[in-house]
């Protein structure tokens, strides 16, 4: 007969505990969950009608993901350690607006896949036999592309912390160089504008698009602006004064805090109006300027998508929604606004970015004028280079014999 407990705090030799009707495991530091990835403390196992032996076997399955195999190096479970730091801190600063929010999830997805990447490349080795030529190795699989910085920035990063925690005495990425992937320099001219613009509104069958006039309105805000794209996608109206836009870009608020105010405009306004008047058959609007037919902010992919097929309709290649901002930029230079007003106005910790920005698209004008020789002298041979040729002639060698 089996003893009845009388105390249903835990499982006896084990740190598993009973809360809300479920059996959960408790890890003194966080640990990354084989279920969902996450990192945590606490992890749910089964319900305590599953009885007890679910329990303590789904508890194995968390401390074996994150205990290194026999035949493992100890990278892995150092890894393991450092992802853990690494996603209690993102928790800690996820937004709380559910665009944001959706954002912040993808860019976790898409770092556990990156974590995923390097733990598996380096599983055979212990984390102070690491050589420099060892990651140069793994990081020259993306050689010239923006993967390898990416790449790189991170393992840094864990070796930082590596030497932080004394499992290493210097960082072997300070000794590896990665080619810097080329420069943008595409420059959205004012027809191509238009003519995507244009192909917005209008699909190949011939018809009105659904989204186009309000995809149209995120262009022209865009370029008006001059934000990074997403403070355009997920500008709300309670932004907007009689004065002007106020933003607070994401990308600076924990660097810089940069903040700026974009006076209205007429043209601004417009396309605000514009906006507003986008879906008529809708009589509740949404809290976002920029939104699909159900009152939603679009998605990243989903407006990204709208402008891709668009620039195809208007026979247009290579030309992103980045670049607008890039053009709107280079072109109030061009209108004469000096490279600190643009800077400020485009939210830019530094002058260096804006002209950045700007160089690169800018197409240098030479100064020089050439002239071609005037015609009607004639040519006069210098004495000494006749005498010279005279020298040189097969009669005066005749002579000479």
């Amino acid at each position: 007969m089996t003893r009845k407990r009388e105390k249903n705090k835990g499982l006896t030799n084990s740190r598993i505990y009973i809360k809300n009707n479920r059996y959960y495991f408790f890890s003194a530091n966080y640990t990354i969950s084989p279920i969902d990835g996450k990192s945590k403390q606490w992890h749910s196992l089964c319900l305590v009608s599953d009885g007890e032996l679910n329990a303590r076997l789904a508890a194995q399955r968390v401390i074996n993901h994150n205990t290194q195999a026999d035949e493992e190096g100890n990278f892995p479970i150092h890894f393991k350690n450092y992802a853990a730091y690494i996603f209690t801190k993102r928790a800690k600063e996820a937004p709380k607006d559910p665009p944001r929010l959706l954002m912040y999830e993808t860019a976790n997805k898409n770092l556990k896949g990156m974590f995923k990447t390097i733990e598996t490349a380096f599983s055979q080795f212990n984390i102070a036999d690491l050589l420099p030529v060892d990651i140069a190795s793994f990081i020259d699989q993306w050689e010239g592309k923006r993967t390898a910085q990416v790449y790189q920035s991170r393992l840094s990063d864990f070796f930082k912390w590596a030497c932080r925690k004394g499992y290493r005495a210097e960082n072997p990425c300070r000794e590896i160089s990665v080619a810097k992937p080329k420069k943008r320099s595409r420059y959205i001219t004012d027809d191509e504008f238009n003519q995507v613009k244009e192909a917005l509104l209008m699909g190949l069958n011939g018809l009105p698009t659904r989204s186009g006039k309000m995809v149209s309105c995120y262009v022209d805000l865009c370029y008006l602006l001059y934000q990074r794209t997403t403070e355009i996608r997920l500008l709300r109206w309670n932004q907007i004064s009689p004065n002007g836009i106020l933003f607070t870009p994401t990308k600076t608020e924990k660097s810089s805090g940069a903040k700026v105010l974009v006076p209205m405009s007429p043209a601004i306004q417009d396309a605000l109006d514009r906006a507003l008047q986008a879906y008529p058959e809708r009589d509740i609007k949404s809290e976002y300027v920029i939104h699909t037919h159900d009152l939603k902010p679009y998605t990243t992919a989903g407006i990204g998508s709208a402008w891709q097929r668009a620039t195809e309709r208007a026979g247009i290649s290579n030309a992103t929604l980045r670049d607008l901002r890039a053009k709107a930029m280079t072109d109030a230079k061009r209108d004469g606004y000096t490279l600190q007003q643009i800077s400020i106005g485009g939210a830019h910790a530094d002058e260096k970015m804006t002209n950045g920005y700007i160089k690169l698209r800018e197409t240098p004008v030479s100064e020089v004028v050439m002239k071609l020789p005037e015609v009607g002298q004639k040519f006069e041979m210098p004495p000494s280079a006749k005498q010279e040729v005279s020298a040189k002639s097969p009669q005066s060698k005749g002579s000479e014999s």
